[in-house]
């Protein structure tokens, strides 16, 4: 297989479809939190950095997506749907993904760092990202609870470099510690909710594919999922209310509402949750939610109107 033909195959097993969970690091455009500064999302600087640290992550998590699928090709050629991946079908071999691999870090690291300057929290946040991600892939993985753990905590540095990103030597971003909450709630119930989706999809086999499975039930995980639901959306509340804007803010928050309970559904009644990026790109209510979302959000921060005296 010549270079142009392994390009598409390469591409496809770095997952491009999962790049959608870096959006996390546009995050900081819509909740900045400056003192009555409003978004930057007409600011160029802020744009610009906020694009190119949702690059470097690409790049980051793409190379972990290489590690992971090369450590686990024995147990995904077992698993319905992962074993049609690259790497598990023998489309592309171990040692051409493991050195596109290093590549990607090596490209992500140095521009996290190049990007992170002066202060170089970026690039902390970048280095324990991918740090956290490769223990993952390695060990953490399979064990109980802090699986679901780690996942849940690299969307949340992923929102947490989003704000960090925009800092520079003129301009202090702080972070809002509802938002991390926030955050934090909602990927635990995406973490919880593919754990379920692969008991369910596996049955019977679920600890073959992957040991820690054996750990968890669906009583578990069901009641795991209410409470983050139930936590995330009195977070997002609790930050709208912590907002200098309170009853615009608050405004929004029937469409956190819609969007849990529409990705619940999906999850209890179609059997979704485990590709969580396939739910949002391919059902249009809850997408259609989300797009209203980020433009009630815009409407909040660019001073339309709802409220008289607001």
């Amino acid at each position: 297989m010549g270079p142009s033909s392994r390009f598409p195959v390469l591409l496809r097993a770095t997952r491009p479809r999962q790049w959608i969970k870096n959006v996390l690091l546009l995050a900081g455009l819509y909740f900045p939190d400056r003192d009555g500064g409003g978004p930057l999302l007409l600011d160029p600087q802020a744009l610009g950095r906020a694009a190119a640290g949702f690059v470097i992550f690409c790049a980051l998590s793409a190379s972990i997506y290489l590690l992971n699928d090369v450590i686990d090709r024995p147990r995904d050629r077992l698993h319905p749907k992962k074993k049609h991946r690259p790497i598990a079908s023998g489309e592309l071999s171990p040692a051409i993904a493991l050195r596109t691999a290093a590549v990607l870090a090596a490209l992500g690291l140095i521009g996290a760092f190049l990007l992170s300057a002066p202060s170089r929290a970026f690039f902390l946040c970048a280095t324990a990202y991918f740090g956290m991600e490769v223990a993952y892939c390695l060990l953490l993985k399979e064990v109980f609870l802090i699986d679901t753990l780690i996942i849940s905590l690299g969307f949340t540095v992923r929102a947490v470099s989003g704000i960090i990103v925009l800092r520079s030597a003129e301009q202090i971003v702080p972070l809002t510690p509802w938002f991390v909450i926030c955050v934090l709630f909602l990927s635990l119930l995406l973490a919880f909710c593919k754990r379920r989706a692969e008991l369910v999809d596996l049955e019977g086999g679920a600890a073959a594919h992957r040991l820690v499975l054996r750990e968890y039930s669906q009583v578990l995980l069901d009641r795991g999922i209410a409470v983050c639901a139930t936590a995330a959306i009195l977070a997002y509340a609790l930050y709208s209310v912590e907002n200098d804007r309170p009853w615009r803010m608050l405004s929004t928050l029937p469409f956190v509402i819609f969007g849990v309970f529409r990705y619940l559904h999906l999850v209890y009644t179609d059997g979704k949750g485990g590709e969580p990026e396939e739910i949002f790109l391919g059902d249009a209510p809850l997408l259609g939610c989300i797009v209203l979302w980020g433009v009630a959000l815009a409407l909040v921060f660019y001073d339309v109107p709802f409220f008289p005296g607001s």
